[in-house]
This record gives C-alpha cells, sequence and structure tokens, in this order.
C-alpha cells in the first residue's frame, strides 16, 4: 500500500510540473521569446516563408453567345509575376456546377497575352467560364472573374436560293428552298455542318478487324476549290480514338445533327467520288431521324438515297430501312435493291423526294426507284409513320465493310469525295 501510494503521489508531481512547465513555454511565446531558437540551424526556415503572390488575370474580349458547336475566342490579359511563355487556360463548370473543365491552352506573349478558344458546344444553354493560371513554384493559382457564354440555335440561312430557279413538283408547283450549301468559301461552315467524331460518338466505318476512326481534322474534311471534300486516308501511326479504339486510317463525315431537319421535302447532293474499282471505299448520303419516335433502328427509319461501294463500282444503291425484325422482301421494302448506274469518276447528282406515303430516289434527275411505305406502317403510329418526323442530312466518305473490305496493299493512301452543293427544298 505505501509504494503504491508513493508511486501516486510521483505521478501527480510529475504532472503539476508538466502543466507548470506548459504555461512558462505558452507565456514566453506571447512575450516573444524564441526559446533558444535563435541558435539552431535553419532558423531562417521558422515562420518565414515567403508569400507567394497571384497574379492578376483579366478577361478583355469574349462572345456572348455562340451556335450550336460554333466555336468562338477569348482574349486575356495577366499581371504579375506571370511571365511570357507562362501557360494558361479556359476552364468551364462541370456537370451540374460540379468541378471544372479545361476547355483550352495557350502560353503568354511578350505582352502577358494570350487568345484561348471556345469550342463548340452540343446543346442549347448558358455555359459559365473562366481563365485559370495554375499554381507553380513562383506564384499562387490566379483566376479571372467568370462569366457566361449563351449556346442558341443557328440562325436559318438567309435567303437561301439553291442554285436559282425553283424545280416544279409533280403538280406543277414549285419546290421552295430551305437550305443550300454551294461550298464557295475555304472553311466548312459549322453553324450547320456538325464533323463526326469517334472520340465522342464511338463511331466508325469498315469491319471489326480493320477500321478508320472519324476525326475532325483538314486531311478529312476540308473546303477547297467550290467542294467540300471528305476523305478516307492512311494515317503515319496508329492513333487512339476513344472508346477504346484505335486505328491508323481516319474518315471524314459530316451531318446536320441538332442544326437543321425538317419533315418532307427534295434533296440533292452534287458529288464525285473516287473512281476506285477494287473493294475497300464506301460513300454515303442519308436521312437520319432527329429522334427515335418509333424506337431503334430501324424502327424509327433511315433514307439512304446514295450508297456507293466500290466493289460495285459505277453503281448506286440506295437503301430504305423501316421495318424491325427481318429484312421484308416485298413491294414495300426494308432494304432496296434498286441498282442505278452513275458516271464513274465524274460528278453526279443523287437526290430524293420524300412525300407523305412515298420516298422517290434520283440520281441525275432520273427516278432510280419509288418505295410506296405507307402499307407497312404498324397500327398505332400514324398512315405515314416513321417517315413522318424530322431528318436530317449526313454524308460520308468511308472504308468498306463486310463484303467491301479495305485492303491497304490495293487501295490508295487517300480517297476523296468532292461534294459541289447540297441543296433541300420544301
Amino acid at each position: 500500500m505505501a509504494c503504491t501510494r508513493h508511486r501516486s503521489m510521483g505521478v501527480t508531481m510529475f504532472r503539476v510540473m508538466l502543466l507548470l512547465a506548459t504555461a512558462a513555454v505558452a507565456a514566453a511565446l506571447v512575450a516573444g521569446t524564441q526559446l533558444g531558437l535563435v541558435d539552431l540551424p535553419g532558423k531562417e526556415l521558422v515562420g518565414s516563408h515567403p508569400v507567394l503572390s497571384r497574379p492578376q488575370i483579366t478577361v478583355t474580349t469574349r462572345p456572348g453567345e455562340l451556335a450550336l458547336r460554333e466555336r468562338g475566342t477569348v482574349t486575356v490579359q495577366a499581371g504579375a509575376p506571370a511571365l511570357p511563355g507562362n501557360r494558361i487556360e479556359l476552364d468551364t463548370a462541370g456537370p451540374h456546377g460540379l468541378g471544372f473543365n479545361k476547355v483550352s491552352s495557350a502560353v503568354l506573349d511578350e505582352n502577358l497575352q494570350a487568345t484561348l478558344t471556345v469550342t463548340g458546344r452540343d446543346f442549347l444553354g448558358s455555359y459559365k467560364y473562366w481563365a485559370r493560371m495554375p499554381a507553380t513554384g513562383t506564384y499562387q493559382e490566379g483566376k479571372s472573374a467568370s462569366f457566361v457564354i449563351d449556346i442558341v440555335a443557328s440562325a436559318a440561312p438567309v435567303a437561301p436560293t439553291c442554285g436559282g430557279q425553283a424545280p416544279l413538283k409533280a403538280d406543277g408547283s414549285t419546290w421552295t428552298c430551305t437550305f443550300d450549301d454551294e461550298f464557295d468559301g475555304s472553311t466548312l461552315d459549322r453553324r450547320y455542318w456538325v464533323p463526326q467524331v469517334t472520340r465522342t460518338s464511338g463511331f466508325t466505318t469498315g469491319t471489326r478487324q480493320r477500321y478508320a476512326c472519324a476525326e475532325d481534322t483538314p486531311e478529312t474534311i476540308a473546303v477547297t476549290g467550290g467542294n467540300l471534300e471528305l476523305s478516307l486516308v492512311e494515317l503515319p501511326a496508329t492513333v487512339r480514338c476513344g472508346h477504346g479504339k484505335r486505328s491508323k486510317f481516319a474518315f471524314g463525315q459530316v451531318m446536320h445533327f441538332q442544326t437543321f431537319s425538317q419533315t418532307y421535302g427534295k434533296y440533292e447532293v452534287r458529288a464525285k467520288i473516287p473512281g476506285l474499282q477494287v473493294p475497300g471505299s464506301q460513300q454515303s448520303f442519308w436521312l437520319w431521324p432527329k429522334k427515335n419516335s418509333y424506337g431503334a433502328w430501324p424502327a424509327s427509319g433511315e433514307i439512304d438515297f446514295a450508297e456507293l461501294y466500290s466493289y460495285t463500282a459505277g453503281v448506286n444503291r440506295p437503301y430504305l430501312h423501316y421495318l424491325p425484325g427481318e429484312t421484308a422482301r416485298g413491294t414495300n421494302k426494308n432494304v432496296t435493291h434498286a441498282r442505278c448506274p452513275i458516271d464513274l469518276d465524274a460528278f453526279n447528282t443523287y437526290g430524293v423526294e420524300w412525300a407523305p406515303g412515298r420516298i422517290t430516289v434520283l440520281v441525275n434527275g432520273e427516278v432510280c426507284f419509288t418505295d410506296d411505305y405507307s402499307s407497312v406502317a404498324r397500327a398505332g403510329q400514324g398512315k405515314y409513320s416513321p417517315f413522318d418526323k424530322p431528318f436530317y442530312l449526313a454524308m460520308n466518305q468511308a472504308m468498306g465493310d463486310i463484303g467491301n473490305e479495305y485492303d491497304p496493299a490495293v487501295v490508295p493512301d487517300r480517297l476523296t469525295t468532292q461534294v459541289d452543293y447540297v441543296r433541300i427544298w420544301k
């Protein structure tokens, strides 16, 4: 018992002395005493970290609104301690306002200025942006004030003419031009034409063993010499396309996705396809539903008014898709068997006249085939379904698929389809 009591008293005394020592240290700190640290090596590191300054960033010009997928630019001015050559980026709020995504980046010039690219948006709405310089060892992170860019629908083409004189309908009345592009400039009009990109869509052409990725580059999509050029090219090296895909081949495709669509009308594309007469190449001009109103493909329809395969060179093989399940092979066909001759290695016009209950495909102004699809409409969908909803146009220069496989040993490393014009009436 005595030993236990002595140990308890010793512990108590130790605790009292520890409390007194702690109080003394606290008092010394309040009084400014350095507690002997003044003589310790490295004392300059204690309580003397320099405070890094933060570069000021001002957005000097920026767009207030952009059309769907239209690109724009933002100019910025940075201040010290930023230096020429430092990197600056444009950021935007992440999904649901959480976090942020980098939009583009640039380096500051000798005047500490930079121009940043605003990439096109796929959906209407208002989006927040700001410029930012990430922190480095010489300065803290700097950010500009945020600003908003409104993404709006593209304006309708100003008084499209579709080449002048309006064509006549079967009843003698004239068609009304609703869209045309003569491709007389030097750049793609991205207010209306949306490039297909595998990285965002996962879409490729070809076969599982050899396929081409859709790329938006000057090598695959260009406007020159009065034509839109869509190309299938062999790349110097294999590239990653996104969605776990990689390829040494790229192709060009443009479409009116979310920019222009209509129900019924007359479409005409004047184009020259490569004169290749061995398997490997395919060109398509087609109408795709704006929405899957009647279900997944093919229930909502597809109008391929031009499908051209190099293994059957000199022939247009248009297709219509609208029946689910097995291909129908009757008067009204899900897949047509029309084979319409074209002029090889020359410009041809490919067209379709789409009316309630009837689709007529034309080549060089002559009827290729007419399909009355009204009798295959399923109950409850309407007499003229599925072709009674808005569709939009798409065009590509693709790699051949099964039965028309691409062989790099015999196919040139570049194939280009030239489109002289696209004209649409209603």
